[in-house]
């Protein structure tokens, strides 16, 4: 199995930019709130890091959200991006 996904790696860099301006916040912002640096926010947002599940956690509280949250808004990036129309499990049996 590959460990590298870049449509994944992209939902997740479009889906942290979305929510971190939704929360009003800057890269400034959401690191100090999540303990990391600036340069490692921008490195998640722009796709050069793949984030781990650590950092799914900090960036998670950073934003004020749930990790779930997190990983749907990732979901329905990586859904529209790949052209799925369909969440995955859903219509199977």
């Amino acid at each position: 199995m590959e460990r590298s996904n870049e449509l994944l790696v992209t939902a997740f860099a479009e889906a942290l930019v979305e929510e971190r301006k939704r929360a009003g916040l800057t890269q400034e912002d959401l690191a100090e709130r999540a303990g990391v640096s600036v340069r490692f926010v921008s490195f998640l947002e722009t796709g050069k890091r793949q984030p781990t599940l650590s950092a799914l956690a900090a960036v998670s509280v950073g934003l004020g959200i749930s990790m779930v949250e997190m990983i749907s808004a990732t979901e329905e990036g990586y859904l529209r991006l790949s052209g799925e129309t369909h969440k995955a499990g859903e219509g199977t049996s």
